[in-house]
């Protein structure tokens, strides 16, 4: 029998002490696509996480954390999913989001085991958020001046030796632009062009001074015990709604941990003596809404998961505040009337999704695939068993049903499993085989059958079925009172932004942001060529590039293009 092991918690567990114990100590820089917002806008965010030694992308995370504070306390959260020390995504910054100066922090769970670990240093920058619809401000975080140029930051011009960087020194509203980088020793850098105006940016340090200064930053002390979330975010939960005197009789039990959809996130892990339980995932992408169950257990118990926050949340000093003057209204209502255009002609297709590391818990080689359109629909499941279907049967096991699958051997046919099967419907498991047993089949549009034993976590399958629906979130379905559905925040989807969907002249193009890629990787001696859809909002623009050679120093460009109406 060809045996497909997925995911195995023995050789996670193995590995991640020694890993935790090898003495990394990672530092998390974040690029954004700039640093002056209006409430509603999204914040492009890249991530470089490197190793403090020897100032290289570290191996260890895949997870950065991110929390947004402002004098009044946390504001927001995210998560940048990690492929080595590299990552990115949009935090969307919410409409009613007050007036003023906020801190961006970043961190990694090895973060978390470090004594004195200064949450306001080299990993936090400060961004301006100004809200046009609301006269509300956080408190302490506005200055209101009378002389704008004496706190103005003028902008420079500047660039890195090593860098080549080719553009027109000025392009027409409406035309597609050229940009074309080159480092000889290769490297990895964001891309980022915005509208210059009156609006004050912000006098954030550079990847220069945080490769400097990141060295001098590692402390002295380790202690915690936060595992680092080496291929995914290591998802901690707890039992609940139960009399604490009764958690220990849990212990042993398993539990799960799926995302509904066709491709699945399922996770399982065991409940140990004090109620607790440890999903190591492969990152979930986006906010989902998670399906959780305490398996063998009585279907009317109110005992059910709660997940821990993976959040540290720590006090942090507030940022200097966001100066307010008279003459700043024009500009900021220019800025309020584009965000508004954008926002009401479908800017999400302006966005070109990046790639991202699969969880791939399915062999999907050996898959068998029934589309039931293909064939007699019949009103009941047992009879799509019977009728067309011989990898799966249905049989009656110690007073339970049993949804059997015929395993393969070096590719043939072989026998029915004796163990037990993975059922799911639309990628979340149902412990329960009379209830798919019972399922209307005219809401499936598909079987996937996957006729090999897998190891997911603690638990063994002798073959998966995988019942999709056509609506892909489990209709009709009614789960024991132990079952709970989750919101939970996943990280981030990596995306950039060209804007060259704009240049069909169907959306009227008025971004402050020209142009996003976040994820530029740059192989020695070779260009790198981009292009981005000139706004229709003529003024002049900053060209900024920020990342780092192959060699570990530091590439920082900013130039300026004038954009020209024809």
């Amino acid at each position: 029998m060809r045996l497909v092991v997925t995911i195995i918690a023995s050789l996670l567990l193995a590995s991640v002490p020694s890993r935790a114990a090898s003495g990394v100590f990672e530092r998390t820089y974040i690029v954004t696509d700039r640093d002056v917002y209006l409430a509603g806008e999204q914040v492009g965010c890249s991530a470089f996480c490197l190793d403090a030694a020897t100032r290289r992308p570290s191996t260890v995370s895949s997870v950065a954390y991110l929390e947004l504070h402002s004098a009044e306390g946390l504001a927001l959260t995210a998560k940048i999913g990690l492929m080595d020390g590299r990552g990115a995504g949009f935090i969307s910054l919410p409409k009613n989001l007050p007036t003023g100066s906020y801190r961006l922090i970043a961190y990694t769970s090895l973060n978390k085991n470090e004594e004195g670990y200064d949450w306001n240093g080299v990993c936090s920058k400060t961004i301006s958020v100004y809200n046009t619809r609301t006269r509300e401000r956080v408190k302490g975080g506005v200055k209101v001046v009378d002389d704008l140029n004496a706190v103005a930051v003028s902008v420079v011009p500047s660039s890195s030796a090593s860098l080549q960087l080719e553009y027109p020194s000025q392009a027409v509203a409406g035309e597609v632009v050229p940009l074309s980088l080159l480092l000889p020793e290769g490297g990895s850098v964001s891309v980022s062009v915005f509208r210059e105006d009156a609006v004050p940016h912000r006098d954030n340090a550079t990847i220069e001074a945080f490769l400097d200064e990141i060295s001098g930053s590692i402390t002295s002390g380790v202690s915690g015990s936060f595992m680092p979330d080496y291929d995914g975010e290591v998802i901690r939960a707890h039992v609940a709604g139960i009399a604490p005197d009764k958690i220990a009789e849990l212990a042993g039990n398993t539990a799960f941990i799926a995302a509904p959809g066709n491709k699945s996130d399922v996770y399982y892990s065991v409940i140990d003596s004090l109620g607790q339980a440890v999903f190591y995932t492969g990152n979930i992408l986006g906010r989902k809404e998670l399906v959780s169950e305490i398996e063998d257990i009585d279907s009317t118990s109110t005992c059910h998961l709660e997940i821990v926050s993976p959040f540290v949340t720590p006090a942090v000093e507030a940022p200097a505040p966001l100066v307010l003057h008279p003459s700043l209204a024009e500009d900021l209502q220019s800025r309020s009337s584009a965000m508004q255009v954008v926002s009401r002609f479908a800017s999400d297709t302006l966005y070109e999704w990046l790639p991202v590391r699969d969880n791939l818990l399915f062999n999907e080689a050996g898959r068998i695939t029934y589309h039931l359109d293909d064939y007699t629909r019949f009103p009941l499941m047992r009879e799509v068993f019977v009728e067309f279907i011989p990898e799966i049967r249905a049989r009656m096991l110690g007073g339970r049903r049993d949804i059997q699958v015929r395993l393969r051997e070096n590719d043939v046919d072989s026998r029915f499993s004796e163990g037990s099967s993975l059922i799911m419907l639309d990628g979340v498991p149902v412990p329960d085989h009379d209830k798919i047993y019972n399922y209307d089949p005219l809401l499936v549009e598909s079987i996937n059958i996957y006729p090999f034993c897998h190891v997911v976590g603690p638990k063994q399958f002798d073959g998966i079925v995988n019942f999709v629906t056509y609506k892909r979130n489990l209709p009709s379905m009614r789960f024991s009172g132990n079952v709970r559905v989750i919101d939970f925040q996943g990280v981030l989807y990596p995306a950039a932004s060209t804007g060259l969907e704009a240049s069909d002249g169907v959306y009227p193009d008025y971004r402050q942001t020209a142009l996003w890629h976040p994820l530029v990787e740059m192989a020695p001696g070779r260009g790198t060529h981009l292009e981005f859809h000139a706004p229709l909002r003529p003024g002049r623009y900053s060209i900024v590039v920020e990342g780092i050679t192959s060699d570990g120093r530091p590439v920082y460009c900013r130039r300026q293009i004038d954009i020209v109406m024809e």
